[in-house]
């Protein structure tokens, strides 16, 4: 915007300066041609996509353009409209005084400024006379004096103030990108406090007290089926490859002995119960299977005994 002013600028300058009558035509087309540049990037700074509605269909379109200026920020919608201010930067000081014809226009809002300039172009651009106006010409002092100073400085502050913008959006988002990591870490906490901790404490309880019931086992037990038993991996009775298994109460095998297991404690391993109690269930049928076994030889032994004392 600055460079499209400032262009605009010189061009008056070297209309006003002809002196020979057959160069105003040539100049005037050149000066039609940066104005319309200047009033392009002017509403459409302000109006964003919807510049061409107030400029004409000829606008030119910016593409990546959406949204104007005019109200993205207070600061910007201070600059552009607001009144009794001085847009002069420090190196074009000091600010036209009250007795300058100039005053009330460069004091108030670089629209209006900006408004009175494109007037003023224009007005040197579709002059029809053949007579140079020269560099005292009232549109060419304003231009000069106004355009140059007031109005450029004024577009250098907007776009100080649009850079502003963009670093306080940036600012925002890398405050929203810390509070959101900070987040993840309180839930991450509050997973291991809440959730996991109380987990693994239960499963360190739970092999506290399937280690203490497996120290209590016979050793003529078979632990390795007993376990598989009690996590359920053992097959249905009568598939191939584990002929030891009853389909009623199933069986622990104990060497060579088979141990059979009731099937009221084969539907209590089976239940929805807790981990230890399915321990319990499957230690006290085991038990109660490897005592009948040991009991069956000696019961037999004695019967034979008595059928060869009375023979």
């Amino acid at each position: 915007m600055s460079a499209r002013t400032y262009r605009t600028v010189f061009y008056s300058q070297e209309l006003a300066a002809v002196e020979d009558p057959g160069l105003l035509s040539e100049r005037r087309s050149a000066l039609r041609a940066v104005l319309k540049l200047v009033v392009d990037a002017w509403y459409t700074l302000q109006l964003g996509q919807n510049a061409y509605r107030a400029a004409g269909p000829e606008t030119e379109r910016f593409p990546l353009v959406k949204d104007g200026l005019a109200y993205a920020s207070p600061e910007l919608s201070d600059i552009i409209y607001g009144t009794g201010k001085c847009h002069r930067t420090k190196e074009n000081l000091p600010c036209l005084q009250p007795g300058s014809r100039f005053y009330q226009v460069a004091h108030t809002g670089l629209d209006s400024i900006m408004q009175q300039f494109i007037m003023s172009v224009s007005a040197m651009a579709n002059n029809k006379s053949m007579t140079p106006e020269g560099l005292q010409d009232d549109h060419f002092q304003f231009v000069y004096n106004i355009g140059s100073k007031d109005l450029l400085d004024g577009t250098i502050q907007i776009e100080e103030a649009h850079y502003q913008t963009i670093i306080d959006l940036f600012h925002r988002i890398l405050v929203l990108h810390v509070v959101l990591f900070l987040v993840l870490w309180i839930v991450f906490a509050g997973f291991l406090i809440l959730l996991l901790n109380p987990l693994l404490r239960r499963i360190s309880k739970e092999r506290r007290r399937i280690a203490e019931l497996m120290s209590q086992l016979p050793l003529e037990l078979d632990v390795e089926r007993l376990v598989a038993r009690a996590l359920g991996t053992l097959m249905v009775a009568g598939a191939p490859g584990l002929p030891g298994v009853l389909g009623g109460g199933g069986t622990l095998s104990a060497g060579q002995q088979t141990i059979e297991i009731p099937g009221e404690a084969a539907d209590d391993i089976s239940g929805k119960g807790d981990a230890t109690s399915k321990w319990k269930a499957i230690i006290r049928s085991a038990s109660s299977g490897l005592n009948l076994s040991k009991s069956r030889p000696s019961f037999t032994s004695g019967a034979s005994g008595s059928v060869k004392k009375g023979g």
